[in-house]
């Protein structure tokens, strides 16, 4: 087998699961990723290269996602860490941290918490980018995604403080530090919403960082905690399931934010939420 059969092969295992545009896309990306290679070439494999090939072939037939073959997932510019205790990073939360550092840099901010933190990317993204940041804090109710945080944190040489947490638990609200902004990309997909969903995230991505019992559930669950327990001023900053803005606009303006605006994302869907606690 040389490097274009091995690509072939990569492909042809992705028939019915991608289009033929993004089989190519993610073959490219393996051939490179793995073996270190250009994606065509005449050039034989050797045994190792081998096995890696048909491994990664065997894993997406079964609808594996390439990341986790991989280890790896780019976002903001960076590379992460992943595996299959943390969500892959998607597109859209890439405008988050945009509308999240246009705050912090406005308003010359120095603290952050980022709340369901899974691998780490918001945090560690957000510190690459603004160095003058003093003190950046993270939360995860998953022991497993706080220690890839940790790995992808000392990978970009980032200084944040990981603790475990659950936020729907108030009892843990009262150890959470004291900051200026709350950034969060709590669970927000419904139970219903799970039918169609592809493949590969429900059988792969954990489900503990996708699904919530409600739409408003982590939304209602940290407004109260910033309402109750952060300083005036502070800023929240949310990803939004598109299907429920209002729903969870009423929410945390009845749980006492003010200052409640609705940001749509790229393809003009309602994506992201700012808020501000009195």
């Amino acid at each position: 087998m040389n490097v274009d059969d091995a690509f072939n092969r990569l492909r042809s295992s992705m028939v019915g699961l991608y289009s033929d545009r993004e089989a190519t896309i993610i073959a490219g990306y393996l051939i490179e990723d793995l073996l270190h290679l250009p994606k065509h070439s005449m050039q034989a494999l050797n045994s190792l290269q081998f096995d890696l090939i048909e491994d990664a072939g065997r894993r997406l037939a079964l609808g594996e996602p390439w990341q986790y073959i991989t280890g790896e997932a780019d976002f903001y510019g960076l590379k992460f860490y992943v595996d299959q205790s943390v969500l892959i990073p998607r597109p859209e939360t890439e405008e988050l941290v945009d509308l999240a550092m246009g705050y912090i840099r406005a308003k010359q901010l120095s603290s952050i918490l980022d709340i369901g933190t899974g691998s780490g990317i918001i945090p560690v993204a957000i510190g690459k980018k603004l160095t003058f940041l003093n003190q950046i804090y993270a939360v995860d109710i998953s022991e497993a995604a706080l220690a890839l945080a940790e790995r992808n944190a000392h990978r970009h040489s980032v200084n944040v403080s990981f603790q475990v947490c659950d936020i729907l638990d108030e009892n843990g609200w009262l150890q959470l530090p004291q900051i200026e902004v709350v950034i969060s990309n709590p669970p927000y997909i419904t139970r219903s919403e799970q039918e169609s969903m592809h493949k590969n995230v429900l059988d792969y991505e954990p489900h503990l960082a996708l699904f919530s019992d409600t739409s408003e559930q982590f939304y209602d669950a940290i407004s109260r905690m910033v309402v109750e327990h952060q300083m005036p001023g502070c800023c929240v900053v949310f990803e939004i399931n598109e299907h429920y803005a209002h729903q969870i606009v009423e929410v945390i303006t009845k749980n006492g934010l003010q200052n409640v605006q609705v940001h749509k994302d790229m393809q003009g869907k309602d994506r992201m939420i700012t808020a501000i606690k009195p």
